[in-house]
């Protein structure tokens, strides 16, 4: 929430959204790096308006954080917590004792095992997409993928199957490089 990269797609996200609707899932992951102190204070405000609001709550915490990223002091972040609706006490003991801290660095885990090392970092399908790119970067690698889930739909494979279907193949990062040391 404190990337100034990050906040620059944010636009970009938007109108995909617009654009493709609930063709489109965008599934969030927090990587609060070592140089932006307050992203993990703030990743943990909008954690907990997905566990007091659900998705739309995170959504809109999400928003607030972005448009605010340059205020993100604890009060400031209990102050969108209250405009957000809610629960001001539950933030605070959120935001006082880390409690999405394992969940943040289990993400981190993911990113360094996916060897996703900067931010905004996208993955369409397994495919990978780095950096705040233009709306037409993204839009080329999803209507290919929109392309091949069609067809995998017209084979018979069921919607609930297709993501499974897609990444199937997909290969892990090479593991870390071994020397031996003598």
């Amino acid at each position: 929430y404190q990337c100034p990269f990050c906040s620059k797609v944010e636009p970009t996200m938007d109108e995909l959204v617009k654009q493709y609707g609930d063709k489109l899932r965008i599934v969030w992951k927090d990587n609060p790096l070592p140089f932006h102190p307050r992203a993990e204070p703030a990743g943990e405000i909008a954690a907990e308006a997905r566990a007091q609001k659900g998705e739309k709550g995170f959504w809109a915490a999400h928003d607030l954080l972005f448009k605010n990223q340059q205020k993100l002091s604890d009060d400031d972040l209990l102050g969108y917590a209250k405009e957000l609706g809610l629960d001001v006490d539950k933030a605070k003991t959120a935001l006082t004792e880390h409690k999405y801290k394992a969940r943040m660095e289990a993400d981190q885990d993911l990113a360094d095992d996916l060897q996703a090392s900067g931010t905004p970092h996208f993955f369409i399908n397994g495919r990978r997409l780095v950096g705040a790119q233009p709306v037409d970067a993204f839009k080329k690698v999803i209507d290919e993928e929109i392309t091949k889930a069609q067809a995998l739909l017209a084979k018979g494979v069921a919607a609930k199957d297709v993501y499974a279907e897609l990444i199937k193949d997909g290969k892990e990062p090479p593991p870390p490089e071994k020397k031996t040391v003598e």
